[in-house]
């Protein structure tokens, strides 16, 4: 567009004759060398970049403060407060206002018929809740020093319970177990046959046991708790003759003593028994000494009942020995001849 066809230029301030026009036309022609259109695009070019880099670091500083706040105060959880029951005084009935008619009709009203009413439910028996008292198996895995836990605290049939859990498994602590089990039943609880059922059990899964004998010597007391004498007396017989039994002998001959002497009135075959137990000590040799000198007296065998009560009387642990002296003073009086008889 030409000049003639816009017209003439509005004045300028740099045209001007006065003192700010002055100025201009200096500043004018001391930048206009140093000046050119293509610098002066650079340099806004380039400003422009450096304020949108600028704003583009404080919205991106913003935003990870921002970020930050939010993730914090989700990570902290607000406690709750635990609500507090306040006891509220209720204050006492009133009497009624309304008229005794029209009281009782309202009661009718309200109340249900006898059908609608709920049924009273059965009292609790007292065995359920005195079962529910009793202790229970731990839920851990069960040991051995648990089992005899529950021995020691008197709770024989939870031990037993225990060690019969145990003796699922296999190796030497299912044996031990199994074996625990029958001794418990047998002299904690007095329950011969459930013993006897158990040590027929431990025979069937470990016939080589490393604890045969005292399997064996439990089995015969189980037999005698439970008056299969008979079978007692033939197992135990059996025991003597085996090379594993002899270290049982003592117990062995006591026990067939006591079956024979006690259960049976047999004193003839009880005294073959004690013999074999002359000069055994410990409680074993004391008790079969006593009782021999006892069958000897039954059998009316006066000198040797005599006999028998002073040789018991001279061992060291005689712990029968008020009972002996008053045996021998007894015989000697029986002895004597009474007044009145040559």
């Amino acid at each position: 567009m030409t000049r003639a066809r816009v017209g003439a230029e509005p004045p300028r301030l740099a045209s001007g004759d006065d003192r700010a026009g002055r100025l201009l036309q200096e500043a004018d022609r001391a930048f206009q060398s140093q000046l050119s259109p293509e610098l002066a695009w650079n340099r806004f070019q380039s400003r422009r970049q450096r304020r949108g880099l600028l704003r583009f670091a404080v919205l991106a500083a913003a935003t990870s403060v921002a970020v930050a706040f939010v993730r914090h105060h989700a990570g902290v959880r607000t406690p709750i407060e635990t609500p507090t029951l306040v006891a509220e005084r209720v204050p006492p009935p009133q009497p009624s206002t309304v008229a005794p008619q029209r009281a009782a009709a309202l009661e009718r009203r309200i109340s249900p018929p006898p059908s609608v009413l709920p049924r009273p439910r059965p009292a609790t028996p007292i065995v359920a809740a005195t079962r529910s008292s009793l202790p229970t198996l731990p839920a851990e895995p069960l040991t051995d020093a648990t089992c005899r836990g529950w021995a020691n605290q008197g709770h024989s049939q939870q031990a037993v319970d225990c060690y019969q859990t145990i003796a699922r498994e296999s190796g030497l602590g299912a044996e031990v177990a199994l074996y625990e089990a029958a001794r418990l039943s047998a002299e904690a609880l007095g329950n011969a046959p459930r013993a006897l059922a158990l040590i027929e059990q431990h025979a069937a899964r470990f016939p080589n046991s490393v604890l045969r004998v005292e399997v064996e010597w439990l089995k015969i007391r189980s037999l005698e708790r439970a008056e299969r004498l008979d079978e007692a007396l033939s197992e135990s017989e059996a025991l003597l003759d085996s090379s594993v039994g002899r270290v049982l002998a003592p117990k062995l001959h006591l026990l067939r003593g006591r079956i024979y002497a006690d259960a049976r009135h047999e004193c003839r075959l009880a005294l073959s028994e004690y013999v074999a137990l002359l000069g055994e000590p410990g409680p074993a040799g004391d008790e079969a000494e006593f009782k021999r000198a006892q069958c000897l007296e039954q059998l009316q065998r006066a000198d040797e009942a005599r006999a028998a009560y002073q040789r018991y009387l001279s061992r060291a642990d005689a712990r029968s020995a008020g009972a002996a002296r008053a045996r021998l003073i007894a015989i000697s009086n029986s002895a004597e001849p009474s007044e009145g008889q040559p």
